[in-house]
Order: C-alpha cells, then structure tokens, then sequence
C-alpha cells in the first residue's frame, strides 16, 4: 500500500436499494500512499435533504449533458454550471472530508464490491476541491488536482503477470467512420496517432510495430485482423459509439460481377459489448491496453423509459479482457480526441510514465489547448476520460534504455516513390473501404478502377490507399500520371512495336527495370522485341508478387498517349499470382480490364466541404462567412469538386482575380 492509494466500499458497509440501483448508505475508506493514517467517512442519504434525488440525478448525467448540447450547442456556461453543481455535491455530501485527501494524490484504484459498479461508474473525479478562502462555486476539480481514478479493481491492485512486451510494442488501430454518422477526420486521426507511438519508441529498447485499418474497417476486419495474429499489446478503436457498443461500418457485400461491378455501400452497425469483446478475445493474455476514443464508450446512460443504466462498454471489456482500457465518458470533437491521443503515447512511450500519469497529461494537453472548442468546457472535459482494469495503475509499456538499432520493415525495398498523402484530405469513406477491399490481396476483385472528373480527388484517394498498402501489406508500385497531350491515333507502329514515348508501354518496362531488381535483363530485352513480348515480360515480372500494389495514376491519359497500354491492362487484369491494379481516371475506362471493380468518385455533400474550405480554402471560407455575393456564386460553380474550390481560393486573392475566375467557369 505505500505505493498506491487505495478508495474503497467494503462489503457489509453499505445499504442498497435494488429498486433504485443504487446506495442509500456507504462507508468510504481511503489507505493513502506513503503509510499516511487510514481516512473514513459516511454517507446516509437519508439524512441529506434531497440526497436521494441528487444521486439519481448523478446517473442521469451524460442524459442531461446530451439534452442541453441538443436544446443549445453554444450554451457553454449552461452545460458547466450543470457540472459545477454535481461537483459540488460530490465534494460536500457524496465523498465529503475525504475529497482533500484525494487531491494530488496520483493514481487512485477504486475497489467496490460488484454490486456497486453501476455506483462506481459515477463521475467521482468530478468532486470539486476549493480552499478555505474559496466560495462554494469555485474549486478544482479532482481530475485536474493530478488525480486519477482506476474503476474496476475488485481484488488487491498489484498488477497481475501478462507476457511481456517483446522485441516489438505491437500496436492495431481500427479507424471506422459508419455511413450517415458525424464527419470525422480519421485520416489525420491516424497519421498523428502513428506518429505519436512511433517517435515515442524512437529512442527506447523496444521499438514499434503499427498495424492500422480504415477504409472497410468493420467488425469483421477487426475480427480477422485479431484473429490472424493475436499478439497485439494495445488495441486503439476510434470510431464513433453509444452506450453499451460502438457504431461500425458495415461489412462490405458484393453486389455482381464484372465490368461495372460496384459493391454495396456501407452502412452503420451497432457492435455491442459481448460481440466487440467476441472479436478481441484472441488478443487475451497477451493485450495490456485497449483505447476506446469513441463518444460513451466509458460512461453509462439510463436506459428509455427504464432509469436503469446500460453496461459500461469500458467496464465489460476491462473484466473479459483483463487488460487496462482508456474509454470516454461523453462525446468528444475529432481534434479534442486527436490531441488527447497522441498526448497519451507521447506520455507513455516517449517519456516512459505508468499509464494514469500518460492519461493525467493527456488530459491536461487537450484541455487547455487554445485552438480546441473544449477549452471552453474544462469541467466536461475533466471528467470525460475514464480508466478501467486492474493492472491500469502501475502499466508501462516501455523501457528507458535507447534501441540498438531502428526497425527494419521487411519487403519495403522494391517500393517505389510514392506521392505524399494529401493535405488536407476529405476522406471519402465508403469510397475508400470499396477500393480498399477490392485492392487487398484475399479481395474477391483483381483491383479497382477509382474515377471522377478533374479535381475531384482521384488521386488523392489513390495516394492514402497506397500509402496504407504499402505501411500494411507490402510494397507499392506507384506509376506517374503523364502530363496532359494530345491523344495517338495511329495505333501500334508497322512493327508491332508501341511508338516509344515518356509515358508509353516502352517508358513502363524501364521503370519495372528499375524497381524490380533481377529483372532488368528481362525487361530490357523485351524493350527491342516486337510485340506482345513486352506485355509477357510485364507480366512474368510481375508474377508472383499478389501481395504488391501497382498503381497507375491517369491511366486514361496513358491510354491516349499509347493504345498498347490497353493490352497491357487487360492482362495484368486477368493474369493469376500479380500484384492488384489501381487506375485513376476521368472515366470509368469502358471496355479495359473489365475484371476491375469501377469506384465513381462524385461531388462532394456540404458537410465534407466544410472541412476542406477551412484547411485548403481559408480565403473562400472567409468570404463565404461574410455572405459575399462572388464567393457564393464561386461556391456553386463549383458545386461540390474540391480541386476547383482550390482553384477559386487562389483566385480569391484579389475581387478581380476572383471575378475574372467566375466569368471563366461560368462560361465554360
């Protein structure tokens, strides 16, 4: 005990009331850290006025919260006096002298009988500390006293043997954004969160390995990808949720076969506890963390027209699982959770601390910072963060000593250059997880043929799919767009041979020559033979490669530039053993390689232009905030493409400019 604080509800010192589902009398006993004398205190609510109604109150919180968000988003100061209240009776009548003795007092592990869980899911951190000289509506709340409370340790919280973290911290991230859910940017949400876990292991013993997905990343993905190879140490989830589960996306369902192929959309699916922890149960014995960055994942909410709260998503995996989970009480923005997250690997792998104190800066991170709309509520966020499991309080994931060497990702040679993700980049979700699964090694599709008009983002999509192909599965092969020419009429020369040009059949061996060693000889060789040698040599080249991923970045400009790109391309399309094909295009390609899946690309829906005008267009955005007349009509024009908002924000430099674009696209 001289290590850790220790709050608990014994058995036989507290009165329950099963038809409220709550205590009506409890004794708190509070063991501090450091040998400091044992604290009690109790309560019976039957001598506070109100007391009854007050704790009930208490569960109906995140109700609460939920209503007045609805009734006035804006209404900050309404939804933290809400908070400041129940602060304020958790500090005078629910732990009463015991609140100062919980204040600084790092970890805190929380152990309650079982029947007391729904009692212990209460917001505790939120009890307000004042000092003498401060009224009754000031105070600090616990959770920013550097005050961590663990909920769920039923037995003696000294951490139980799991197997070691070994040559790799093994990290799995799912990013699911389901269909007709809130926007979030779960692009940016995972390069930062990568980035995080990997600079924070640069320097230390263990180094890290970093599994993501998104883009089709349903239950069932997150099932195979557990079950394929169970030995993850920490599992993130970032998704959207609600009490007692997460929403996913739906798992992708072909809907026919051949040319013009299209697979069902997604849409949303409720995963409740039992099937997530279904789902992760092969990650048992060896899983020490699992962060559930989802809206209610670790707060429980009254049931309609029941009173009786829901399962704790958090609480159920932290017992099934037995491992420490990091779950939020109430929704969060995208970049609060952004912030909150990368903060938290920050702590816990570049500076090494035990997880309550990696969650205890976390919080303080995202809190305060000034560009974050949270900042405004720092008692909703001070009591959102929840930490469940009873080896929570003393976890570590890595060591202090620096790593012999980096990390070698294997199979990584070959790889060409690939173009940097977009910044920013609207994800276009249901898009995405049907090229995904279409250009995955196991997909039922030889690849995929992403398509829409000029600045719709073809490329852009293409460019986030390699680059998670490539840190995923295996190497890319990424083949440049040409630059726009006039389209070849005269077809294959008298020869057979292709003519040879930059961007012609002739200039792809060269560059299989180069990134595919030991086969330049090959491939040279066929460069001066007549036609169709260079389509065989391609294609046994290629051969035995199905995990790679060749793209081909405007390939309807390759094919006016050369016609033996579309022999090319229907043998690559239909040859066995070859790595997956994705095209870009302005148009669906009718009639090449028809065993390709055709994704359309349309204009983007106001929502997710949003984003985009804020981070790529902030000129346009401004204007447009300001109901000006020529970046309205600049708007419609562009009527959803995200290239030509870019283009209109350039323009928008100067009124002249910005006109003479408008007269221009007008007319066009």
């Amino acid at each position: 005990m001289d290590r850790l604080t220790v709050l608990s509800v014994r058995q036989g010192q507290f009165v329950y009331d099963g038809k409220r589902g709550l205590p009506v009398a409890w004794t708190w006993t509070l063991e501090r850290a450091g040998g400091a004398p044992v604290l009690t205190h109790t309560v019976r609510l039957d001598r506070i006025p109100g007391g009854r109604q007050a704790l009930a109150e208490l569960r109906r919180l995140p109700q609460r919260i939920r209503e007045l968000r609805a009734r006035n988003p804006d209404d900050l100061d309404g939804i933290e006096e809400e908070l400041r209240r129940a602060g304020q009776w958790l500090a005078d009548e629910g732990l009463g002298a015991l609140t100062k003795g919980l204040a600084d007092a790092g970890e805190v592990a929380m152990r309650l009988p079982p029947e007391l869980a729904e009692f212990e899911a209460l917001p505790w951190e939120l009890a307000l500390v004042r000092d003498e000289s401060e009224t009754r509506r000031s105070g600090v709340p616990l959770a920013l006293h550097r005050t961590t409370l663990v909920r769920g340790v039923r037995t003696s919280p000294r951490g139980r043997a799991r197997e070691a973290v070994g040559r790799q911290l093994r990290v799995l991230a799912l990013f699911s954004l389901a269909e007709g859910t809130l926007p979030l940017d779960l692009t940016a949400h995972r390069e930062a969160l990568r980035a995080a876990v990997l600079a924070g292991t640069a320097d230390r013993e263990v180094a890290a390995h970093v599994r993501t997905l998104q883009f089709g990343a349903g239950a069932t993905a997150l099932g195979e990808t557990v079950g394929e190879d169970g030995d993850w140490d920490v599992i993130h989830i970032v998704c959207h949720g609600l009490p007692g589960g997460l929403l996913l996306e739906r798992d992708q369902v072909a809907a026919g076969e051949g040319e013009g192929t299209r697979l069902g959309g997604n849409s949303t699916s409720f995963v409740g506890a039992g099937e997530i922890g279904r789902l992760l149960a092969a990650a048992r014995g060896r899983l020490k963390l699992l962060c559930l960055t989802a809206c209610w994942s670790g707060g429980e909410d009254p049931a309609p027209g029941t009173g009786h709260p829901l399962t704790s998503l958090a609480a159920t995996l932290a017992d099934e699982l037995g491992c420490a989970v990091v779950a939020m009480r109430f929704p969060v923005g995208n970049d609060f959770a952004v912030c909150f997250d990368a903060a938290l690997y920050q702590g816990l792998l570049g500076k090494g601390w035990p997880l309550p104190a990696a969650l205890r800066y976390a919080l303080r991170t995202a809190a305060g910072d000034p560009d974050l709309p949270e900042r405004g509520l720092p008692l909703l966020s001070a009591c959102t963060p929840v930490l469940f499991g009873a080896d929570a309080p003393h976890l570590t994931l890595t060591q202090g000593n620096p790593t012999v060497g980096p990390f070698d990702a294997p199979g990584l040679s070959t790889a060409g250059p690939l173009p940097d993700p977009p910044e920013p980049f609207v994800a276009r979700e249901q898009e995405m997880s049907i090229a995904r699964a279409a250009t995955s090694p196991s997909g039922a599709s030889r690849g995929a043929v992403l398509h829409g008009a000029e600045g719709l983002g073809s490329t852009s999509c293409a460019a986030v799919l390699a680059h998670r192909h490539q840190q995923e599965i295996s190497p890319v092969l990424w083949h440049p767009r040409p630059d726009w020419a006039p389209p070849v009429h005269d077809g294959p020369a008298a020869s057979g041979r292709p003519p040879a040009r930059p961007h012609s059949v002739d200039g792809f061996l060269a560059h299989l020559a180069h990134r595919l060693p030991g086969c330049e000889d090959t491939l040279d060789a066929a460069r001066e033979d007549e036609w169709p040698a260079p389509v065989e040599a391609a294609v046994g080249c290629l051969a035995g490669r199905p995990d790679m991923l060749l793209v081909l970045d405007g390939a309807d400009r390759l094919l006016c530039q050369d016609p033996g790109w579309s022999e090319l391309l229907d043998a690559l399309a239909e040859a066995a053993d070859v790595p997956r094909l994705l095209l870009t295009a302005r148009t669906e390609l009718p009639g090449i390689a028809r065993s390709l899946l055709r994704v359309p690309l349309g204009p983007l829906p106001p929502a997710r232009l949003l984003p985009l005008l804020t981070a790529a267009a902030p000129r346009l955005r401004a204007l447009l905030d300001a109901n000006d007349e020529l970046a309205w009509c600049a708007y419609d024009i562009a009527a959803g493409n995200p290239g030509l908002l870019v283009e209109a924000d350039r323009a928008a430099i100067s009124r002249q400019d910005l006109r003479l674009w408008v007269r221009i696209h007008r007319d066009d």
